[in-house]
């Protein structure tokens, strides 16, 4: 297959393989996840787990009882890495699951890990609010959960905190949860707030026999008494390297303890983490070179996490050969897999993957693996791009480099899966890129990856691969990259409610503009900016240019959008005969183009008109055909919209019992796609709010 061939390979309905003969192979899956399932994220209980009773015992004296609100009962364990923090925090969650009837949630921060916002993201999807319902502000998201939390038995585990506002973002609001944090610090303003404080020291010497014993056989510890106790000593008794040489010594049965004793003594005995390092070397030597080989390109990899596919990109090796040294990793000890697939590694063992990469690997090799893995998560970003929006939407970035002619058949929620997986791995990607000065892959990146920015909205995140993107574009010397990405920026800030930052972007963006495709994207995100900001007049003059240039080009698509968006600026200048027949033009645009989604807003924007002028009727007539096409392309969204807008309309008119039924169906819409109580909140929420609903079309 050649650079540019790609295939698909589809097993039942839920999963796709893309591949691309000189990148690799990316696997989409459907997310599947039943609709009353109660939210359990925290990662598998380290297995055999050696006395921690005492912790165990304090942790569970702490359970509160009250389901009252209040603030939880928040218990931070500390202590230095590989000390087994995660280890007792993920054994105690398993262990209070059926304490907690309302679930476990589970985030890791530390350098490479979630911010808080997206924690909550991920927080808020488990506790079933519809993905596009999320709100896109730390504060609005933090809200929501403090809502959705409520006097809930929920236990929160927050893992590798580095500081307290980490946490205090993420409190439940109910004296019935518990939030257990792990940190290296000892983070005074948690204590301050009354957290209970656990430390956590290396295991005591019997405790830390006792895991070696599990781990290798009790025979072979009691045949080498002396042996097993210098052992565990050189382990510094912490039970990342005591797991890790128990597993070498348990899959080599004629190896005495006494050697492994000789081959850990070299290293310096005043610091500790030297002689777990040594523990990491003497596994590491004992691995075949191609298995020595994927862990140095763990090292080389930017990501906290990665699939094995992006391995095996990296090393451009088959998947099938790479998953199988990857599980060789896992008996090491090594690795971990993830409930999602995935696999990830101590923060001490991938310093030590990135010594021996730096050792035993050029540097030209090194920098090889890293691009071709960047390489993958373009072909990923293309094939989800293309799968959430289709090849219409205005592309500065081919996605042809990496697809060829090919799209991509699965369904606009499985590739905003993928990305909702790999999205932090995209960002590092981007900046490692920025790095090497591949400036085109990072733009690339980001443009791509704009459908799950504008469905998630992960404002911090979208801002700063956006800022990212532009200097890339510009370093590259790519105009129209440059254009494009300012456009995409400054839709995020103008998220952010930075609308002055916003404009200055697309002003440039403007200037920069060297085609009449890409420059009436540019008008098209202007208008939407002047809209949002109530200059309605300048909204109008923007969005008339814009489609002016879409009937030069005979674009059907932005035509039948444009013309929507002229409605919808006329319509906020109370000029109701001119709107509407923009509105009817639209719908009957996006009929011929075969656009059911755009002739459906347009009918929405129609029935806001007559809302706005009380014709109640003529209202309820759009608001009918609306909902009949939401319902043949099952936009369930889309169905809960009309109902938010019906409910409004009654509201306004006084009709009580109108709006509640309305709100109802509203509610019924919103729990098919997630969460009762969130149903509740956001329609009352929507019902009472006034906004454009002007979105940008590319």
């Amino acid at each position: 297959m050649g650079a540019g061939d790609t295939s698909n390979e589809v097993s039942g309905s839920a999963v796709q393989v893309v591949q691309a003969g000189s990148i690799g192979s990316v696997t989409f899956a459907a997310p599947q996840l039943p609709p009353d399932v109660v939210p359990f994220l925290a990662p598998a209980a380290p297995h055999p787990f050696v006395n921690r009773d005492g912790q165990v015992e304090d942790v569970d004296d702490l359970v509160p009882a009250s389901a009252d609100l209040g603030r939880p009962v928040v218990v931070v364990v500390r202590g230095m890495p590989g000390v087994g923090k995660s280890g007792l925090l993920t054994h105690v969650a398993a262990r209070l699951q059926r304490k907690f009837e309302d679930g476990v949630l589970y985030a890791a921060f530390g350098p490479d890990g979630e911010t808080p916002s997206g924690a909550l993201e991920r927080f808020l999807v488990a506790l079933r609010v519809p993905e596009g319902q999320v709100p896109s502000s730390l504060a609005g998201r933090r809200d929501l959960y403090r809502s959705l939390t409520t006097r809930s038995r929920i236990l929160v585990v927050l893992d590798d905190v580095t500081e307290a506002a980490q946490v205090e973002a993420l409190l439940p609001n109910s004296a019935a949860a518990m939030v257990l944090v792990a940190g290296n610090t000892a983070l005074e303003d948690l204590h301050a707030d009354g957290a209970a404080q656990i430390s956590l020291d290396p295991l005591a010497p019997d405790d830390a026999l006792d895991l070696l014993r599990r781990l290798c056989s009790a025979q072979r510890v009691n045949a080498e008494p002396d042996a097993a106790t210098e052992l565990v000593r050189l382990c510094g008794r912490l039970p990342l390297a005591i797991r890790v040489i128990g597993a070498r010594l348990g899959i080599r049965p004629s190896r005495t303890l006494a050697t492994a004793v000789d081959e850990l003594r070299d290293a310096d005995p005043g610091n500790l983490l030297t002689r777990v390092a040594a523990v990491f070397d003497a596994v590491y030597s004992d691995l075949a070179e191609p298995v020595r080989q994927v862990y140095r390109a763990l090292g080389v990899l930017v990501t906290r996490d990665f699939s094995v596919e992006v391995l095996a990109a990296a090393l451009d090796a088959p998947v099938t050969r790479v998953r199988a040294h990857v599980d060789q990793l896992c008996a090491a000890n090594l690795l971990e897999e993830r409930f999602d697939g995935h696999y990830s590694m101590h923060r001490l063992v991938r310093r030590h993957a990135l010594h021996r990469a730096a050792a035993e690997t050029s540097r030209g090799d090194r920098v090889e693996m890293l691009r071709r893995a960047v390489r993958w998560w373009c072909l990923g970003a293309a094939a989800a791009d293309i799968a959430a929006t289709g090849r219409k939407r205005l592309r500065v970035a081919d996605p042809g480099l990496y697809l060829g002619d090919h799209n991509p058949e699965m369904f606009a929620s499985t590739a905003l899966a993928w990305f909702d997986r790999e999205h932090a791995n995209i960002e590092a990607a981007m900046r490692a890129a920025a790095e090497h000065g591949w400036h085109d892959l990072v733009w690339q990146l980001f443009e791509f990856t704009f459908p799950y920015y504008e469905a998630r909205k992960p404002l911090a995140a979208w801002i700063d691969a956006g800022r990212l993107a532009v200097e890339s574009a510009a370093l590259d010397e790519h105009i129209a990259a440059e254009a494009r990405c300012r456009c995409l920026l400054a839709k995020g800030l103008q998220e952010l409610g930075h609308y002055d930052d916003a404009g200055e972007h697309l002003a440039a963006a403007r200037e920069l503009a060297d085609d009449d495709r890409l420059r009436a994207s540019t008008y098209d995100f202007s208008g939407n900016l002047a809209l949002r900001t109530g200059r309605y007049e300048a909204a109008l003059d923007w969005f008339t240019e814009a489609l002016r240039i879409n009937q030069m080009l005979g674009l059907p698509r932005g035509t039948a959008l444009q013309t929507l968006f002229v409605g919808r600026a006329l319509t906020r200048l109370q000029r109701h005969d001119d709107a509407a027949t923009a509105l009817r033009t639209a719908m009957e645009l996006a009929q011929i183009a075969g656009e059911p989604v755009v002739q459906a807003k347009a009918l929405i924007s129609v029935a806001d008109l007559y809302t706005q002028t009380g014709d109640r009727a003529a209202a309820e007539v759009a608001l009918t055909a609306a909902a009949d096409l939401a319902a043949g392309i099952d936009n369930t969204a889309m169905l809960a919209d009309v109902a938010l807008l019906r409910a409004r309309a009654a509201h306004a008119c006084g009709d009580a019992a109108a709006a509640t039924r309305y709100r109802d169906e509203a509610i019924a819409a919103f729990e098919r796609m997630g969460s009762p109580l969130a149903a509740c909140l956001l329609a009352d929420e929507a019902i009472n709010a006034d906004t454009d609903g002007a979105s940008s079309s590319t």
